[in-house]
């Protein structure tokens, strides 16, 4: 997890390469939100403009997992606009998706995650990302928009987990993700003492990056926290790590130094209503949707032409009005160079 701010691109040197032969290929990895409905109501939610109350239906996530995996896709991660943990046969999907033979992880709120949930999920994944914004109660309700009580319930969850981890000897990755906002910023210290203590893996200092469809609008000058990289270090230890992701914040407040977004092909959304999508940009808007699950298999819509319509669209559209800090900017940097190397890259 220590290349948690990089990216992995590198490692799947076959997909790159046909990717600059043919300008296409196979994502490496796919994120579905398998439904919008959530139990929370976070101030800073990326997708508070997409909630409603659509569930994907099982059997066909299983067909389209199976083909996926029969295509390519070496990951997937369960998230999306709502809580997934509420879709009825969570655990099914966490336990098929590997038994396909594609590596599993997702994300949550952590307050739904109990022990029978642990038990059934943690055999199968790669890693788990709880969603923890806080060190006490009151802010956690006050960020998160739900009860003081869920707050209590999220730790014992977590200790929970560790401990089921422990006595199995799982190799699941438990991260705590802390969204680093003016509202929590002074319990950043408390947080990490808290994770180290309840024996999770790791702890990841996210900045926020405002979707331009959102409705929340947050505007964060993270100038004053980048001295806390180097005083959170002090909770290092070979079980457990601080990730304070100076390279996102850098990428938040900084600028793009390339001008078209190479990395769409390595990647796809699929939304709760079945939609493949190109990025959490259009996650629903429904005229940027390569195609529907519902309707023709994963494989058929990534080789449909309608895909590379909209490809053509966003490639001439460019990202001006990309949203800063974008999980495939590390990525974009990667490939920007790639299709235009420096004079001097043939002296290694």
């Amino acid at each position: 997890m220590s290349d948690i701010d990089n990216h992995k691109l590198m490692y799947h040197p076959k997909r790159v390469s046909e990717w600059i032969e043919k300008g296409d290929c196979f994502p490496v990895y796919v994120e579905i939100g398998i439904t919008n409905i959530c139990n929370h109501n976070c101030i800073f939610c990326g997708l508070d403009w997409a909630r409603g109350a659509n569930t994907l239906k099982t059997s066909v996530l299983l067909e389209n997992l199976k083909d996926m995996a029969e295509n390519g896709v070496k990951s997937v991660c369960f998230s999306g606009a709502g809580e997934p943990l509420l879709h009825k046969d969570f655990s099914l999907l966490v336990r098929k998706t590997k038994e396909f033979g594609i590596d599993v992880s997702f994300s949550t709120n952590t307050v739904l995650f109990n022990e029978q949930k642990a038990l059934e999920t943690l055999p199968y994944t790669s890693w788990i990302r709880f969603s923890v914004d806080a060190a006490t109660s009151p802010t956690h309700s006050k960020i998160h928009g739900t009860t003081d009580s869920d707050f209590q319930r999220i730790i014992n969850n977590l200790r929970n987990a560790v401990e089921i981890k422990k006595q199995n000897n799982y190799k699941t990755t438990l991260g705590v993700q802390f969204l680093l906002l003016e509202e929590n910023s002074h319990e950043l210290f408390k947080i990490a003492k808290i994770c180290k203590d309840l024996g999770v893996d790791n702890l990841q200092i996210k900045p926020y990056s405002q979707n331009p469809n959102s409705i929340n609008k947050m505007n964060i000058n993270y100038d004053k926290y980048l001295n806390l990289k180097d005083k959170l270090a002090g909770f290092n230890s070979d079980n457990f790590k601080v990730f304070f992701r100076l390279n996102r914040i850098g990428s938040v407040i900084g600028e793009q130094d390339y001008e078209l977004c190479h990395g769409l092909p390595f990647f796809a959304i699929i939304n709760e209503k079945g939609n493949v999508i190109p990025c959490h940009m259009y996650y629903d808007l429904d005229d940027y949707s390569y195609g529907n699950i519902n309707e023709k298999k994963f494989s058929e819509i990534w080789k449909s032409e309608k895909r590379k319509e909209i490809i053509e669209q966003l490639t001439k559209k460019g990202i001006k009005e990309c949203k800063k800090g974008c999980r495939l900017d590390i990525i974009n940097k990667y490939l920007h160079r790639l299709k235009n190397p420096h004079p001097h890259e043939n002296f290694i």
